[in-house]
């Protein structure tokens, strides 16, 4: 009759201690609806993606890479960034119905505020008063900053990625700098990463 196994070694005291990782919480379609609605009412000037961030991540939601899993393909999907964002994450959660809620929450806010300005501003001769187009040029400068803050997660992720700086800073230079037509820099640049990250066989352990 065999000895019983030893159990494992006790760590010693000073080794690191990992907490472990966040369990992910998945949201009911009220969750969607509440928190995407939320988000449109605070992501004033363009910085729906940070707060979906940070409003999927404190919730733990997703995490870090998910994230920037769906923020890449919502940039690359026509349409509205930020609904295609919502649209994304909600699907990510909770499938289609989810993706419906969380469209329905992040739209409803903007669409009652459009509403309200424009039956106010249809009896302003002129349109918006001075003092306001002066407000609303200031806040762009603020929505640039939120905007730079949804790219992070993106960014991080490229630094990991084989070949994702080079690619990263052709896409910039064809489109930003030779302002090249978008769809035929996406072409060739998605091409190449796909090439890149073609599924490798893997290699037979020597004995």
């Amino acid at each position: 009759m065999s000895a019983p196994a030893a159990p494992p070694p006790a760590p010693p005291e000073d080794a690191p201690h990992h907490p472990p990782a966040p369990v992910p919480v998945t949201p009911t379609h009220a969750d969607l609806l509440r928190v995407f609605a939320g988000v449109a009412m605070v992501g004033i000037g363009g910085g729906l993606p940070a707060h979906m961030r940070r409003a999927a991540l404190g919730r733990a939601w997703m995490t870090e890479l998910d994230f920037a899993e769906t923020y890449t393909l919502a940039q690359l999907t026509p349409g509205p960034n930020a609904v295609n964002l919502a649209a994304m994450i909600g699907a990510r959660l909770r499938g289609w119905p989810g993706a419906l809620w969380a469209v329905v929450g992040v739209l409803t806010p903007g669409l009652i505020a459009m509403l309200a300005v424009t039956v106010v501003t249809l009896g302003l001769p002129g349109g918006l008063p001075g003092p306001l187009q002066s407000a609303l040029r200031g806040a762009a400068c603020a929505a640039l900053a939120v905007m730079l803050t949804a790219a992070l997660p993106v960014l991080r992720v490229v630094g990991g990625l084989r070949g994702g700086w080079p690619l990263a800073l052709a896409t910039f230079a064809g489109i930003g700098l030779l302002r090249l037509d978008l769809l035929p820099v996406l072409a060739v640049v998605v091409g190449a990463g796909l090439l890149l990250h073609r599924p490798r066989p893997e290699q037979p352990e020597r004995p």
